[in-house]
């Protein structure tokens, strides 16, 4: 399956806010939590709020980070 070439920023940004709340959370969870039971059930709450929040958050503001950084970029 291909996606169109219209698509392709928003598929990366998902892939990659999914991979980084995912390592994220997990990091974050075993420090505060430990591996106790129910590790994983927080884990996977806790990722999906990330992911929530942070999906629609980059979608916003990587249009300004482009633009930002295309000052700083030679031709």
């Amino acid at each position: 399956m291909k996606i169109s070439k219209r698509y392709e920023m928003k598929v990366s940004l998902t892939i990659m806010v999914l991979i980084m709340t995912l390592v994220v959370t997990f990091v974050s969870v075993s420090v505060n939590f430990g591996y106790n039971p129910g590790f994983i059930s927080v884990w996977f709450k806790s990722w999906g709020l990330a992911f929530i929040v942070a999906l629609p958050v980059v979608m916003i503001i990587m249009p300004y980070i482009k633009k930002l950084v295309g000052k700083f970029v030679k031709d």
